[in-house]
């Protein structure tokens, strides 16, 4: 193994102008370059008598979004060992980019609540990033953990199920008599018995228990499409119970104040 050197140079690329994608506009905008630093290697190797070199170079930039100001860190190696043909005339430079947070077409931003409750809104965070890190059972346990908490903050603590030969219907079966399930099963009709959702959103968040147990119980992996239509269903069912009211009540103290 022979030696390896490295040199670092600060600031190479400061003030550059890149276009990359942004998660915050969702779509590819220009961005500058606030900070960098450059590391270039190379290390020679001898191997069965024969000499040959290997080469690489790694940048870290702190990249600012010109249209929206976000602030992200991007990373580029490359490698001389990465290099590959991949055509007749086409060849794999040996080139990778990292964003952090992950910025791409498929990244997910965190939607803005108003009111809700500080537990859930760490819950949120947590499953969305989760789904953003491609950590799939998680995020799927997250999803049903909000339902956990959804139930919580409304304070239900219990609901009408409908068994017949071990298997729980939605909300309702004809003829059978309901039994009361302090499980999380019995907390969604429960939601649905107060008046709190209807029957059909009730029905959905049955569906993120079968999708959180099914992860937890089963390992079974959902996939990133399942689970974007989950979040996308999860942000819209938070906005409705939580911000839509208040903001409806003040909508309506402030019209009462008009009138007087």
């Amino acid at each position: 193994m022979g030696e390896t050197t490295e040199k670092f140079e600060f600031n190479k690329t400061k003030g550059q102008k890149i276009k990359v994608y942004c998660s915050q506009c969702s779509l590819s905008t220009n961005h500058e370059v606030v900070q960098s630093v450059d590391v270039e290697g190379n290390q020679d190797i001898s191997f069965h008598d024969n000499d040959y070199g290997i080469e690489w170079t790694t940048t870290y930039q702190i990249i600012k979004c010109q249209g929206c100001d976000l602030i992200t860190f991007r990373q580029l190696d490359w490698c001389s060992e990465n290099m590959h043909q991949i055509g007749e005339n086409e060849w794999d430079k040996g080139e990778t980019e990292q964003r952090y947070p992950e910025c791409s077409v498929t990244t997910r931003v965190e939607k803005k609540f108003s009111s809700l409750p500080r537990l859930l809104r760490e819950i949120y965070c947590e499953s969305l990033n989760c789904y953003n890190d491609n950590l799939r059972i998680l995020c799927a346990a997250g999803l049903r953990a909000i339902i956990e908490g959804i139930c919580s903050s409304q304070n239900i603590k219990d609901g009408p199920v409908f068994k017949e030969d071990g298997i729980t219907p939605a909300l309702h079966k004809d003829g059978i008599t309901p039994v009361r399930s302090k499980k999380l099963d019995g907390k969604i009709a429960g939601l649905h018995e107060k008046g709190i959702l209807t029957k059909a959103s009730a029905d959905i968040l049955h569906e993120y228990r079968f999708l959180g147990n099914e992860a937890m119980h089963e390992l079974h992996l959902p996939t990133k499409e399942v689970l974007g239509l989950a979040m996308d269903i999860i942000e819209h069912m938070l906005n409705d119970l939580y911000d839509i009211p208040d903001k409806a009540e003040d909508l309506r103290q402030k019209r009462a104040k008009q009138l007087k």
